[in-house]
């Protein structure tokens, strides 16, 4: 979403608030594939104005689906994340050292005219926020390696019947004649 400036900017609010919702584009800062959003995600916008610089601060929560990394059953979870940026105005542009610019590059929003775009910047947070892998509970014993059962479901009988990897059966045949 644009979030239009022009209050800050000329001077007649020196703090404005907004609160959205939006789906995350195919273009720009992509999902990964075992994230499904159950609906958009509700961004609330606090941007502060500095007398020379102004301050943007989101916060959003995102509903999503994904699968447990151990046993792959459905998951509904949720992701509650904030992202703090400064928006550089023309004025600041003029003043500022380049590199100085390359340093906190990913900090600033450039105004396009009155307005500022961040869902790439909230989409990129919640892909961050994101933990490596998702559990249905903390002790899911996953899958049998054999025959993929479910191990929460009861044992599968796979790990009574030892087997030994072919190329160290030859070592077995020591072990039986002492």
């Amino acid at each position: 979403m644009r979030i239009d400036l022009t209050s800050l900017l000329d001077g007649r609010k020196s703090v404005l608030e907004a609160e959205y919702s939006y789906m995350p584009s195919d273009e720009g800062v992509l999902l990964p594939d075992e994230i499904t959003l159950r609906e958009p995600i509700q961004v609330r916008v606090t941007v502060t104005d500095k007398h020379g610089y102004m301050t943007l601060v989101a916060s959003a929560t995102a509903l999503y689906d994904t699968v447990c990394a151990r046993c792959l059953e459905p998951i509904s979870t949720s992701a509650t994340f904030s992202v703090s940026r400064l928006i550089e105005t023309g004025a600041d542009r003029h003043t500022q050292d380049h590199e100085h610019d390359e340093d906190y590059e990913d900090e600033l929003l450039t105004l396009d005219g009155h307005f500022v775009e961040i869902d790439d910047d909230i989409t990129e947070a919640f892909v961050l926020e994101l933990p490596m892998y998702h559990l249905c509970r903390e002790d899911c014993p996953g899958l049998c390696p054999k025959c993929g059962k479910k191990l929460s479901e009861g044992d599968c009988g796979c790990s009574a019947k030892k087997e030994i990897d072919p190329r160290l059966a030859i070592l077995q045949k020591l072990l039986e004649n002492p």
